[in-house]
């Protein structure tokens, strides 16, 4: 009688980011304080960059060694080593970010502006965005990486649109059938009616009236900025945020809670959650890190896989 073939475990994918940041040290501590049964473990980085940790890794833990070169250039390979075994099987295996040096990955000869940007052309997924969530919210950013001074210029109901799209298939694939999403206004008290800018009177408040014809989910604001993240601590009502920019929609997010918050990028094909921290060079190599924010990268990460399988 023939054996039936092994199911394959779901796996996840971790690139500790730069080697000599405080990568391998939050990796190392997240993998020692939680265990992952019916998971494969898979590290995307040189193994000698764990070396003088105290922790050793898992036995259970496999390394994908990049070549040898500097910090920028390990830190690249690694993450094209990862994109590449998630890419041949999306539905089962999830990548998990370490911080990068967005200077060295740079001078390495890696021109992107971030491991978003990154990922994206790796996967040639298009469009994508960046989510960041913890236990008190979720929220989307309609513009990231660009000038104060420009942002205004973007808030267009095409940027509303895609982001929008993003939050709702992600919220379809955890189970989520009709979320409400709350958005931000621009301007302080919402522009006051025009006063204080136009933002809000010309494209904001038009792009959700456009939205109220929708089944499935429903879009609700503008709010004050000020105030929302307040109200929603005391009361959450909204499954969702769309925040037009930077600091707007993460300065609160992480001070209500820093070290559990994880970086998403919605829009690829894949789940790829990551640390919200940076690379930390002036505590590297001193086992002081905190690990929690990759301790949550991983559970949500591994709970949104499981839930993909179902």
């Amino acid at each position: 009688m023939k054996k039936k073939p092994s199911k394959q475990k779901p796996a996840l994918m971790i690139t500790p980011g730069d080697p000599e940041g405080i990568g391998p040290e939050v990796t190392v501590k997240a993998l020692s304080l939680v265990r992952f049964p019916g998971f494969e473990i898979e590290i995307h980085g040189r193994r000698d960059a764990f070396q003088s940790l105290r922790k050793k890794v898992p036995n259970s833990v496999r390394f994908v060694e990049p070549e040898a070169g500097d910090p920028g250039k390990q830190a690249g390979q690694a993450i094209m080593s990862a994109v590449a075994a998630v890419m041949a099987a999306p539905n089962e295996r999830a990548l998990i970010t370490g911080p990068i040096s967005k200077e060295r990955l740079n001078a390495a000869g890696f021109p992107f502006p971030g491991h978003t940007e990154f990922l994206a052309d790796l996967s040639g997924s298009g469009p994508v965005s960046m989510m960041l969530t913890n236990p008190c919210h979720s929220v989307v950013l309609a513009t990231v990486h660009v000038p104060l001074s420009s942002v205004a210029s973007l808030i267009q109901a095409t940027v509303l649109d895609e982001k929008l799209a993003h939050l709702l298939d992600h919220f379809l694939s955890i189970g989520v059938r009709k979320p409400k999403i709350a958005i931000l206004g621009l301007n302080p008290h919402c522009g006051e009616g025009g006063l204080l800018g136009t933002e809000e009177v010309r494209v904001i408040d038009p792009w959700i009236k456009a939205q109220k014809a929708r089944r499935n989910c429903s879009v609700h604001g503008a709010f004050s900025a000020d105030t929302f993240f307040a109200m929603e601590r005391e009361n959450r009502r909204y499954d969702g945020v769309i925040a037009l920019y930077h600091d707007q929609g993460l300065a609160p997010l992480k001070a209500m809670d820093f070290s559990g918050t994880v970086n998403v990028t919605l829009g690829l094909p894949f789940i790829r959650t990551s640390v919200d921290h940076g690379t930390a060079f002036d505590i590297a190599g001193k086992n002081k890190a905190n690990p929690q924010s990759m301790v949550a990268a991983l559970r949500l990460a591994a709970g949104w896989l499981k839930k993909r399988k179902l």
